[in-house]
């Protein structure tokens, strides 16, 4: 149990408005062993994004330090199943995933069409999969929460894949604990990754695991034990740290809280 078994995944989010080479080559001497990439942002979001498709030198330059890098090229950021999608933007920045090597793309239901929305992730999925890619949406982001609606999701764009990405700051926002993962939770087909994030105490910004408000240990009960994680640890605001900073500090703290929840489970010494 002592042993720090889970594969932690940098999200792009985590580091600012910090550039992608920047961002890879601290995402490497942090320590991380996968890293997300954003090559999109969807109509209406307003997060800090760093274009890498369509300029060609960057695309090169990114190719080249992710190849050298040694991380997993984990997932791709983030495709929002919207009323309307400019699929002809979409798709070369879901083809660039596919020529880095990338294993999911993550997904997130924003369309209160419910069978246009079904329909959109069908064509997602048909532009990916060639690419080697499967799809995971983002359980509990926008139109896809409680669980039950993203398991008629999951079933509703079958027999096609679709994965479920948990985040458990918006699990718990929407129903106040984790119960819904006792039947699934384990069930590493239906939730090949999650990601790991934390609520600001008296708010919901996004903090470090542990430093909040979310019961994590009921969380990481329901999960696999070596369960791959996408951490969610943005950057603290003002630039009180660089990006390689933060990135070192991140993982350094959230290496111990996952070795703290492992210590509390572990079985008292005999007498």
């Amino acid at each position: 149990m002592g042993l720090l078994v889970n594969k932690l995944i940098n999200s792009p989010q985590n580091l600012g408005k910090t550039e992608p080479l920047a961002y890879i080559e601290a995402t490497v001497r942090a320590g991380y062993e996968g890293i997300g990439i954003r090559t999109y942002r969807s109509p209406g979001r307003s997060y800090n994004f760093n274009p890498i498709v369509g300029n060609r030198d960057l695309e090169r330059d990114a190719k080249n330090a992710l190849k050298d890098s040694g991380l997993e090229v984990y997932d791709l950021y983030s495709f929002y199943l919207q009323p309307e999608i400019d699929w002809d933007t979409v798709k070369p920045a879901l083809e660039f995933g596919g020529e880095i090597g990338c294993k999911y793309v993550l997904i997130i239901g924003d369309d209160p069409d419910w069978n246009r929305m079904v329909d959109s992730m069908g064509k997602m999925i048909d532009i990916i999969e060639p690419l080697g890619m499967k799809a995971a949406i983002e359980a509990f982001a926008t139109a896809l929460t409680p669980m039950t609606t993203c398991l008629k999701f999951v079933e509703d764009c079958k027999p096609r894949y679709v994965g479920m990405c948990l985040d458990p700051r918006q699990q718990f926002r929407d129903e106040k604990g984790f119960d819904s993962l006792t039947d699934i939770g384990r069930d590493r087909y239906r939730i090949p990754y999650v990601q790991l994030n934390d609520a600001a105490l008296g708010g919901s910004a996004g903090v470090l695991p542990g430093e909040g408000s979310v019961p994590l240990y009921a969380y990481l009960d329901a999960l696999p034990e070596d369960i791959d994680i996408s951490v969610e640890a943005q950057i603290p605001l003002n630039n009180v740290y660089t990006g390689m900073e933060w990135a070192k500090i991140s993982v350094e703290r959230i290496r111990k809280y996952l070795a703290r929840y492992r210590a509390s489970q572990a079985p008292p010494p005999s007498a």
